[in-house]
C-alpha cells in the first residue's frame, strides 16, 4: 500500500509529465528535485524488451520483492533484483506498485547500506562485466550501471542528490512549512491543474 510520501511523488511525476514547462515555472525547485526513474538518456533508444522479455523481468522482480519482504533474500538475489529493476526502468516498463522505499531495501540488502549513509561519491562493484555504457537513474543520486551486455555491474550512489529527495519532501510535502513560498505555489499549481485533486 503506497504511503503519504509515495502518493505525493507519482503525483507531482505525473503533473510535470501533463505540463512540463508550467510544472518548472510554478515549481522550479521541485522540478530539479524531483526523481525520474523513467528517464531514458536522450542518445540512447529503449532496450526494447520483447513481451516474453519483459515478463521475466517483472516477475524476477516481484519474485525478488516477495523474498526480501519474507527476509529470505541473499545479497545475490538482490543483485539479480536491481538488474530486474534496472532493465524495466530502461524499457518504460516498471510497474506502478514498486516504490521508493522498495528499491532502497533492495540497494541496502545488494550493497549492504541504504543509499542516504554514504558521505562521498561511491560506485560498488555488483558484477564482472564490461565498460559501463549507461547508467540508470533509478532513485535521484542512485544510478544502476549497465556494461553493453545489459548486464548490471555496479551501482554509484551520489549523496548530494540522495539528500536532495529529503529536501524535495519537505519542500512540497508532509510537514512542510505552510508560509514557504514554495509550499505555497505548489498548493497553487495543483489546485489549478486539477481542482478536483484528482491524480489522473
Amino acid at each position: 500500500m503506497p504511503n503519504q510520501s509515495d502518493r505525493l511523488i507519482s503525483l507531482l511525476q505525473s503533473k510535470r509529465r501533463k505540463d512540463p514547462k508550467g510544472f518548472r515555472k510554478y515549481l522550479p525547485d521541485v522540478a530539479d528535485m524531483l526523481p525520474d526513474p523513467g528517464r531514458r538518456s536522450a542518445s540512447s533508444p529503449p532496450f526494447g524488451l520483447t513481451e516474453r522479455e519483459r515478463a521475466f523481468h517483472h516477475e524476477g522482480l516481484r519474485n525478488t520483492l516477495c523474498d526480501l519482504e519474507s527476509g529470505g533474500l541473499t545479497s545475490e538475489q538482490a543483485v539479480k533484483g536491481l538488474h530486474h529493476y534496472a532493465m524495466l526502468i530502461r524499457d518504460d516498463a516498471l510497474f506502478d506498485e514498486v516504490k521508493d522505499g522498495d528499491f532502497k531495501a533492495l540497494l541496502k540488502a545488494a550493497v549492504g547500506k541504504s543509499p542516504g549513509s554514504y558521505r562521498a561519491k561511491t560506485t560498488i562493484s555488483v558484477a564482472k562485466g564490461g565498460k559501463v555504457l549507461e547508467p540508470i537513474a533509478a532513485l535521484r543520486g542512485v544510478y544502476l550501471n549497465l556494461d553493453g551486455e545489459r548486464r548490471l555491474t555496479s551501482v554509484t550512489i551520489r549523496p548530494g542528490k540522495v539528500r536532495e529527495f529529503g529536501k524535495l519532501m519537505k519542500v512540497v510535502g508532509i510537514g512542510a512549512d505552510s508560509e514557504s513560498d514554495v509550499s505555497a505555489r505548489h498548493d497553487h499549481y495543483l489546485a489549478m491543474q486539477e481542482p478536483h485533486g484528482s491524480t489522473q
